[in-house]
């Protein structure tokens, strides 16, 4: 179903194409001036679609799931499918500041654990360096658990976020 309405899209997108582009120059005259008129025309148009109709980007945590992102000293991911992207762009913005906290902490050498609330949902991360044979901390390792409920009286301390 996906194929036919990926086609279906792009038709009705060529179709709403050569509409703006024969109307605008119509009735503007077919000048430069008016193919000019009728691209901006197209441009602002996808472009609004776009914003309206793309819909809320996926969870960066889905629930449930586990994630373990090795990170290097400028805070970006190590390896994986993005590698080079910044690590903290994984997780939502209130969490930010404390997992960047802990991750510099890691890159010092320190072994960090600690849960969070977040939506409704809790998280624990653990952050700990990733030492080289001759002992210096180039990488670090974040392993947490997206969105597992935990129950309510936890003896571990819980930081709330937003």
């Amino acid at each position: 179903m996906g194929v036919v309405k990926r086609a279906a899209s792009s038709l009705l997108l060529a179709c709403g194409i050569v509409f703006v582009i024969a109307g605008l120059s119509a009735a503007l005259g077919f000048t430069v001036g008016a193919m000019v008129v009728s691209v901006a025309a197209i441009a602002a148009l996808l472009y609004a679609g776009g914003a309206w109709f793309g819909g809320a980007p996926a969870p960066l945590l889905p629930a449930g799931s586990e994630t373990v992102i090795v990170f290097d000293r400028a805070l970006r991911v190590a390896a994986g499918a993005t590698p080079g992207t910044p690590l903290l762009s994984k997780f939502p913005e209130p969490l930010r500041p404390e997992i960047e906290m802990r991750c510099r902490l890691a890159l010092k050498g320190e072994h960090t654990h600690f849960d969070c609330e977040h939506g409704g949902a809790r998280f624990s991360f653990d952050i700990a360096p990733v030492p080289s044979i001759h002992g210096m901390v180039l990488y670090g390792v974040l392993i947490t658990g997206a969105g597992k409920r935990v129950p309510a009286a936890t003896s571990a301390p819980l930081t709330t976020v937003a």
